[in-house]
Order: structure tokens, then C-alpha cells, then sequence
């Protein structure tokens, strides 16, 4: 008979008793869970993150704009003056009108936009203008739209976007040739987002001091362009740099008067809003006499008339071509209104509800001694 000490049942009583496994995991129920709870999260985050995207591209939009301000006030700085909106010296019944020499316009010179090259670090683009204009030098009837745009040697200016400068990031690019031969223009390039501010009226806003804005066409007689000699015509300076608004035409003061804002290319081969090249209403010209981003119809010169009413952004246009009662309202794709440029440099966020006989025209206007009432 043998002995077992106490020591040794205890020793295999530990051997034989064994410590459950313990398994680690995530039962069905539970991982469905946290998926759905994810989803929820991701569902929250996206609308943030899309938010703050756009805040970097209303961010960067204006930070375009500044560049134009501070081209605008290098240009006075050099000049004394702002540039014109536009220069023409055709005929006294076609001061207003923008088209190409097929539709009657076949003494213009050039548009504000071009003319801020240099400032904009736009160099080679400004020699392209001058070989254009020297191209044009011995003929005073020309339309630099139609001249510069089918001059193949020098590259066809015009036909090409400009490299981005003149784009808001929040804009869809937009490809689109704009092409109308009944308005005499072909084959110029759109995607322009920025226009100059023509005052609270039409075309010719720049004729009454109570509608006046910070641009206009500078009409000039055409005495004061050509020159004849013999049998020879020639035309002179077609930039008129010195004949813009100048500091001290600003009589509502420049911290006061819009001088920029924002506009949609948009609409068909047919539609001339974006076109860079072009002084039309809507290529880089708008009017404040509808609020930003209006659903009243912009009235253009040349116009998609097929764009639906409730289209998104809201594009619906009537075409008129014989009077200056044209109208392009500012636009944008930002949410709730549209950056504008102030003359003296500054850049704001004006909403789309803005007030429009107390804050929006008073805006645009630099001679009419009006009073903004309201923030």
C-alpha cells in the first residue's frame, strides 16, 4: 500500500483542473453596430469637410480679387486713372453696343481686363496685345475681338482662357468657345469669373452721374483716334489709359464704390457670359440693378435663350441687341451671395438679400452722394 503525501495530491489536483480559454472577438450584432455608428460619423464629417472646402475656395476667390485691386491701383498709380471699362470711337448710335464689324461695330479699342496685364503678371499676354495693336495700327476700322482672335501668326488672342487668374476656384470650368457670327464674334474662349462694375443702370449707366459705377466706356470722338494724312489713316492710342475714373471722381469715396464682382460663365456656344475678351454686359461687365444671384433674367446681347427659369445656378437670359437696356446681374456658385471688390482695394461677402435700393445700388455708384443706411 503505498502513501501519498499531501503535497503530492495537491500538485496533481492543481494538474488536473485546466483554466477555460478565454476567446476574443466581436459577436455579428456587434460589429454591425460599429459600422453603423461610422457610417453616422462619416455621414456628420462629409458636410463639414465639403464646408470647409468651399470656405478655401471662397477664400482664394477673393484672394483673385485682391490681385485685382492691387493691379487697378498700379494702373492709377502709373496712369492717375483707373482704366476704362471700354474705349470706342465708332459711331455715336453704337457707344453702347459690343458686337463684331459683321453686326456694326468696327472701331473699338481695348476693355479693361487686357489692360491690367502688366499688373497681373500677365506679361506675355500684354506683348500679345501690342503685337496685336501694331498689327492693326494703319487700320482705324477694327474691332480688336474680331482682328486679334483670327491673326494666326500671333496665336489667335482671345481663343485660349487665360491661365486662372480670372477664375473662382468654387466655379466649374467651362470649355465653351463662344461663337455667334450674326453678332460678328467667333471662336472666343469663356470662363471668366470676375467683371468690372458698370453702376446701377444699363450699357449706359457711365452717361448719368446717378448711375454711375467705377467703369465705363469712355467714348471718344473719332477725330481724337484717327489720323489722315494724304491718302493715308491711321489710328492712334486705342487704350486711353489716362481716361478712366480717377481718384477724385470717386465723389462717394472709393471705400464706398464696388468696383468688382463675381459672374457665372455659363450657357451655350451662343451665350456670351465669361467671354474674357469681350466688353459685352455678362462677358466682364455686370449691372446692380438686380440683387446677386437675382432669379430676375439677365438681358444680354447675345444670350442662350433655352436655359430653363428654374435652372441651377440661375442662367435664364433674353437676348436684346438694339438697345443698351442690358442687364447681367453679379453671380456666383457660393452659397448665399457673391465676394465683391471694393475701389479702394478691400474685398466683402455681399448676400444674396442684400437691400437692394438702401445697400446694393448706393454700392455701385460712385457720384450719386448716396448714403448706405444699413450693413
Amino acid at each position: 500500500m503505498s502513501i501519498v503525501s499531501p503535497v503530492t495530491r495537491t500538485i496533481e489536483s492543481k494538474s488536473t483542473h485546466r483554466t477555460p480559454i478565454q476567446r476574443v472577438g466581436f459577436t455579428l450584432v456587434e460589429l454591425l453596430v460599429v459600422i453603423a455608428i461610422i457610417g453616422v460619423l462619416v455621414g456628420l464629417l462629409l458636410p463639414a469637410v465639403q464646408a470647409a472646402r468651399e470656405a478655401a475656395r471662397r477664400m482664394q476667390c477673393q484672394n483673385n480679387m485682391k490681385q485685382f485691386g492691387l493691379a487697378m491701383h498700379n494702373h492709377m498709380a502709373a496712369f492717375e486713372a483707373f482704366p476704362p471699362g471700354s474705349v470706342n470711337y465708332d459711331e455715336a448710335g453704337n457707344r453702347y453696343k459690343t458686337g463684331g464689324w459683321q453686326h456694326g461695330q468696327n472701331e473699338m479699342g481695348w476693355h479693361w481686363l487686357p489692360m491690367l496685364f502688366p499688373y497681373m503678371e500677365q506679361t506675355g499676354m500684354w506683348e500679345r496685345v501690342n503685337q496685336c495693336e501694331d498689327d492693326r495700327a494703319d487700320d482705324h476700322t477694327s474691332n480688336p475681338c474680331d482682328h486679334c482672335e483670327s491673326i494666326d501668326a500671333q496665336g489667335n488672342l482671345g481663343r485660349e482662357q487665360l491661365t486662372g487668374f480670372d477664375k473662382c476656384p468654387s466655379a466649374p470650368s467651362d470649355y465653351t468657345q463662344f461663337s455667334d457670327s450674326s453678332y460678328g464674334l467667333e471662336a472666343l474662349a469663356k470662363g471668366n469669373n470676375y467683371a468690372a462694375c458698370w453702376g446701377s443702370g444699363d450699357m449706359l449707366s457711365w452717361e448719368q452721374k446717378e448711375t454711375r459705377g467705377a467703369f465705363g466706356t469712355y467714348y471718344v470722338d473719332q477725330d481724337k483716334i484717327i489720323t489722315t494724312v494724304g491718302s493715308s489713316t491711321t489710328a492712334g492710342d486705342r487704350f486711353q489709359n489716362r481716361n478712366g475714373m480717377k481718384s477724385r471722381d470717386f465723389l462717394d469715396g472709393l471705400s464706398n464704390t464696388m468696383a468688382m464682382s463675381e459672374i457665372i460663365s455659363g450657357g451655350g456656344a451662343d451665350d456670351i457670359r465669361g467671354v474674357w475678351m469681350s466688353p459685352a454686359m455678362g462677358a466682364t461687365v455686370f449691372s446692380a440693378y438686380n440683387n446677386p444671384n437675382s432669379s430676375e433674367k439677365d438681358v444680354l446681347a447675345a444670350c442662350d435663350e433655352d436655359i430653363l427659369e428654374d435652372s441651377k445656378p440661375r442662367l435664364a437670359c433674353l437676348e436684346e441687341r438694339d438697345t443698351a437696356a442690358v442687364y447681367a446681374a453679379a453671380r456666383s456658385h457660393h452659397v448665399g451671395g457673391v465676394n465683391v471688390l471694393m475701389a479702394d482695394g478691400a474685398v466683402r461677402f455681399v448676400t444674396d438679400s442684400v437691400d437692394n435700393l438702401n445697400i446694393w445700388r448706393p454700392m455701385s455708384t460712385a457720384q450719386n452722394h448716396e448714403v448706405i443706411t444699413e450693413d
